[in-house]
């Protein structure tokens, strides 16, 4: 029973640190993340692992702490999965668990290492019963960055290719690096999953970027360089 009780004491102090570093810091006070903790739950993935499938049971949202996640869909029809986003630190996944939807709408799969918290269904069922106020926080997080993808999409969908292709890459390299430009891990064919392009339009603009000395390329990385 003690050493039960010490197990317990040890992954609450492991994941305190890591719900200070989620977004949830913009909407639960230092005292109501304290209280959250016993709630969830820490998940460590490697690199090229999978989080959840699409169409899987939407079980768990999770909290992204550490890492980056693409988000993948098969649409209707279709026998390849394209990226619909790729999520970054601070942010949710999965947040059909908690907005009463059954079934996942996509695949997450990691790009890099990462440190989630997951909180399950049935746990932020207990937390809406006995603590609203956690609950609503954890509701405008998850709410925060689903404006922040559909706000992306609308924009990056309308704007002529080769303004949304330099947004996104400016967005993804602050995204990745806190705030700061850093390297940019992702694919061609990422890039154009989430910019509604083909691979070879998206391939030609960064090469044409390339020889205009505004991008370094090099295999499944891309480093924007200052003008």
């Amino acid at each position: 029973m003690a050493e039960t009780l010490v197990k317990h004491a040890d992954q609450n102090d492991r994941i305190f640190p890591l719900l200070r570093r989620t977004e949830l810091t913009s909407y639960l006070r230092e005292g109501q993340l304290k209280e959250l903790e016993r709630f969830c739950q820490s998940v460590t993935k490697r690199a090229g692992a999978t989080l959840f499938r699409q169409g899987g049971p939407a079980e768990s949202l999770y909290f992204l702490a550490e890492g980056i996640v693409e988000l993948r869909a098969r649409p209707p029809g279709r026998q390849v999965y394209r990226t619909v986003e790729v999520v970054g630190q601070r942010c949710t996944i999965g947040d059909e668990a908690v907005l009463g939807q059954e079934r996942y709408l996509t695949s997450a799969r990691m790009l890099e290492p990462a440190r989630l918290l997951s909180l399950s269904r049935e746990a932020f069922e207990g937390v809406a019963a006995s603590r609203p106020d956690l609950a609503v926080g954890i509701l405008r997080c998850s709410g925060s960055c689903i404006m922040q993808l559909v706000r992306r999409s609308a924009i990056l969908t309308h704007a002529p290719a080769e303004v949304a292709l330099r947004l996104l890459l400016e967005e993804l390299s602050e995204q990745n690096g806190n705030g700061r430009a850093s390297p940019i891990r992702i694919t061609h064919a990422q890039l154009a999953g989430m910019l509604h392009l083909s691979r070879e339009t998206v391939s030609r603009m960064l090469g044409q970027m390339a020889e205009e000395g505004s991008v370094e390329l090099a295999r499944g990385v891309i480093r924007l360089r200052s003008p």
